[in-house]
């Protein structure tokens, strides 16, 4: 496994703590949010939650 695939896992695993803590916390979670950062170095970010049910 190279570096990329780890920091890949380490994100997706940070991310799904985030999400599943603040849901089991009755959060809700589903939406967009919009991250805006100062200064302009930093790039603004849209995340996408959409909640998936599958049976």
């Amino acid at each position: 496994m190279d570096n990329k695939n780890i920091d890949d896992a380490a994100f997706q695993e940070e991310l799904e703590e985030l999400v599943l803590r603040s849901f089991g916390e009755g959060k809700d979670v589903e939406g967009v949010w919009d991250l805006r950062y100062a200064p302009e170095e930093i790039p603004d970010w849209t995340v996408t939650i959409d909640r998936k049910d599958t049976f």
